[in-house]
């Protein structure tokens, strides 16, 4: 296994998310385990890909899913305002936060179930530069 810092790359100037990323807007590198398939050594460059699938999936839980739950906790909370005594827009409010609540324990479940699948982990491909400081 190896150690790998990522920092924004060719490939994230072409990201419609550039403009919201933490990894582009405060220039903050992170830190990602792989197998170290390419023989890289400290302080070597490389190149790794993460499958698209993965990706797409990582996204929608984390983007999709809040908003999902919230919506329909918020939809809960008015229809069941009138049986729980409530005013509509209150229950609504506690539905809503409640279900936005669950949506970021779902995904810290899921992200440990992902983390362990083989499929959603980067592969490196090659070493792209040695370390000149030897």
């Amino acid at each position: 296994m190896a150690l790998v810092e990522a920092s924004a790359g060719q490939a994230c100037a072409s990201c419609s998310s550039r403009g919201s990323c933490s990894l582009v807007a405060g220039e903050r590198k992170r830190r990602l385990w792989m197998m170290n398939g390419a023989g890289a050594r400290p302080g070597d460059s490389v190149e790794f890909s993460i499958s698209p699938r993965a990706v797409v999936g990582m996204s929608l839980l984390l983007y999709a899913l809040p908003v999902v739950l919230l919506v329909a906790g918020i939809a809960a909370g008015v229809a069941a305002a009138p049986r729980l005594g409530m005013d509509a827009d209150t229950a609504a409010a506690a539905f809503g936060a409640a279900a936005f609540g669950i949506s970021y324990a779902i995904i810290k479940l899921s992200s440990a179930c992902m983390a362990g699948r083989k499929s959603s982990r980067p592969v490196m491909i090659r070493v792209s530069g040695k370390d000149t400081e030897e």
